[in-house]
């Protein structure tokens, strides 16, 4: 009985591990179907470069990181829409922000977020073209994450909106989200991508063992 117990917790394992490479495959996947610049895709500071120096933007803003300043990159571009609907302008930004893995932690951390935001107009077709594109996105994809939550978006600014947190193995902060919201001014998608690089690769936040 002892000798099966211990097969039954490899299997399982050996499992969970291949599952977890599948999850991580369907999150590669979808970088790879929305991000111009995927940084999953060879080395990160390969990435940056393709990143900053694309020159289909129309214009750009670019921060190396200092001893006061965080890393800050943002774009529009100007003909690349991975999107059905025509938006009124695609906007892609990485950013560097402090972020603490417990609440007790003094000297938060950094990871990155990289964004890609679809802007269109304020009316009726604006809110149903992004809110199409949200449903899409979220029937095409979910299966290949581990697990997904919604939130209703209700708070200053933003009269209507959601949100979906996709999840993998393994890790406790949701390394991609997608949310569409409207505005007086505009209905906007946006995807949300939670990335940390280690070893000149880019890697996921927060890991379960983490100390």
């Amino acid at each position: 009985m002892r000798k099966a117990g211990i097969v039954f917790l490899v299997l399982s394992l050996h499992f969970a591990t291949l599952n977890a490479q599948g999850m991580r495959e369907g999150l590669h996947d979808f970088t790879h179907s929305y991000f111009r610049a995927d940084p999953f895709q060879g080395e990160f500071s390969s990435f940056v470069k393709a990143l900053v120096n694309d020159p289909g933007y129309s214009s750009k803003v670019f921060h190396v990181r200092t001893d006061t300043s965080l890393f800050f990159f943002s774009g529009v571009y100007t003909i690349y829409n991975p999107f059905f609907f025509k938006p009124t302008k695609v906007e892609v930004t990485l950013r560097e922000i402090p972020f603490k893995y417990t609440e007790g932690m003094l000297i938060p951390d950094t990871i990155l977020v990289y964004q890609l935001t679809a802007h269109a107009e304020a009316g009726d077709k604006g809110m149903e073209d992004v809110k199409k594109e949200f449903e899409k996105i979220h029937k095409r994809y979910y299966r290949k994450f581990f697990d997904s939550n919604l939130f209703d978006l209700k708070s200053e600014g933003i009269s209507d909106g959601a949100i979906h947190n996709y999840f993998v193995p393994f890790y406790t902060l949701a390394p991609l989200s997608v949310a569409w919201g409207r505005t007086d001014k505009e209905c906007i998608l946006n995807i949300t991508l939670r990335i940390k690089p280690s070893a000149n690769v880019a890697e996921l936040p927060k890991p379960l063992d983490n100390p």
